[in-house]
């Protein structure tokens, strides 16, 4: 069954490098060399709560895009 998810994105500018987000969904998240958030994994992060997963408002759906994963059940 394939689950299409949005396709999120951090605002570098918005980011405060607090890393709360990586510890509530750290299958979807990880922390850059710049000290900042990235996504590794927009449908991980749908599950974990999408744009909700940042106090500060740095996590954003980008319009449009979305990403398609494939399960084998």
């Amino acid at each position: 069954m394939d689950k299409t998810y949005k396709t999120y994105k951090v605002n570098k500018d918005k980011c405060m490098g607090c890393g709360s987000c990586t510890f509530s969904c750290e299958e979807g998240m990880e922390m850059g060399a710049d000290n900042k958030a990235k996504v590794i994994s927009s449908g991980k992060v749908e599950e974990c709560g999408g744009e909700t997963l940042c106090p500060y408002g740095a996590i954003e759906a980008v319009n449009g895009a979305e990403e398609t994963e494939e399960n084998d059940e």
